[in-house]
């Protein structure tokens, strides 16, 4: 008799125990990943080509991470029940570990250890350089190019991907780098606009990021969100820089180049584009002609600066445009053919944070740091 009660006590036991591994044994074995945010590609390194995953897992969901930590370490994850095509689990692309893959939440992470890498364990990514003629073009609108510049100018240029020729084939996402003079391009000026409708984005199905990562050199992504990849050629958007105020009178044209590139295909496939180089000439201030003279930079003032609902700006030149612009790239707030010296702005509602604001006036272009916060 004692034996049963004891062999029935350890048989619920073994039950309890049982229900307990049911429950709750799926998180302490599961939790197999080490995820570096950031690192969606897990190769060791975060870059240009980790934003374009994100397009491939965009929206997709897992299990959260028990640590919501988005700094560059190895953080412990559960697998999803996602892949991507080359089998590598989806838990990778959620750089903030919130469950699910998004723009803002995880593309944050990723911006914000862009360049750093693990100790061991990395395979660099290594870009093979298109040939003109051969491969698909990233390429400035050569029409577009200004004869000649000067301190101050603001430069605008059209970017377009493929050509009738050699057009892009099975793109969804596209990474590069820009490279500038930085004695000629204020690099900190530079602003790319991805967003316009285009043949890659007919339904602005599309995420895209840009960053400084050298004193002469930015890396942008742009990546399609919906697994639907397109084929075509023309305008993707355009890109816009200033050219120093105090620039000095070159012996020899200033190159502006694209170079890095690759495409990638819904299948997380890369194919090879060929660059493209631009030259500014900056001539002698005798040899100037044709431009007004732009060789300063306008004053401005905002108030308040963290903003709310209401931005009221005020500069020394009358204000033509008003661009907000979030620490990845992304345009939030844009507003052109004005002519007043004060303006007032209606903030957008957006997430609280630092932006870029970028103040175009008659004679020049003035840039702030802005803070948003509203409730």
């Amino acid at each position: 008799m004692s034996y049963n009660k004891k062999d029935t006590m350890r048989k619920h036991w073994l039950l309890i125990f049982g229900i307990v591994c049911c429950v709750f044994g799926r998180r302490v074995v599961a939790q197999s990943l080490l995820v570096y945010p950031g690192d969606v590609t897990n190769n060791g390194v975060v870059n240009n080509l980790d934003f374009l995953h994100l397009g491939l897992a965009y929206n997709f969901a897992g299990p959260a991470r028990d640590s919501a930590a988005q700094g560059f370490a190895p953080e412990p994850a559960y697998p999803w029940s996602y892949q991507f095509p080359n089998g590598l689990n989806m838990a990778y692309a959620d750089c903030n570990g919130d469950g699910i893959v998004n723009y803002f939440y995880d593309a944050f992470p990723l911006y914000t250890n862009y360049g750093l890498q693990r100790n061991n364990n990395v395979t660099p990514d290594i870009p093979i350089d298109g040939m003109a003629g051969i491969d698909p073009p990233l390429q400035f609108d050569s029409t577009a190019v200004p004869d000649q510049v000067q301190g101050g100018q603001m430069v605008q240029l059209p970017i377009e991907l493929g050509s009738m020729e050699n057009p892009a084939e099975d793109f969804y996402g596209l990474s590069f780098s820009m490279f500038v003079d930085p004695t000629v391009v204020d690099i900190n000026s530079v602003i790319f606009n991805l967003s316009e409708l285009s043949w890659a984005n007919p339904d602005n199905d599309r995420i895209w990021m840009y960053k400084k990562v050298a004193a002469n050199q930015l890396d942008v992504s742009w990546v399609r969100t919906d697994r639907n990849q397109k084929r075509g050629f023309g305008r993707i958007g355009y890109v816009d820089f200033v050219i120093i105020v105090d620039v000095v009178p070159l012996q020899q044209a200033s190159p502006v180049s694209f170079e890095n590139i690759r495409t990638m295909d819904k299948f997380g496939n890369y194919a090879a584009v060929a660059g493209d180089t631009i030259w500014l000439n900056v001539p002698s201030d005798s040899a100037i002609t044709g431009i007004p003279s732009l060789a300063w930079e306008p004053q401005a003032t905002i108030m308040p600066n963290p903003a709310n609902e209401q931005l009221f700006i005020r500069a020394s030149e009358n204000i033509t445009g008003v661009l907000i612009t979030d620490l990845l790239g992304h345009v939030v707030w844009q507003q052109s053919g004005l002519n007043e010296s004060a303006h007032t702005v209606q903030l957008p509602k957006t997430a609280n944070g630092i932006y870029t604001l970028r103040i175009e006036t008659e004679r020049g272009v003035a840039f702030k740091k802005l803070q948003i916060h509203q409730e």
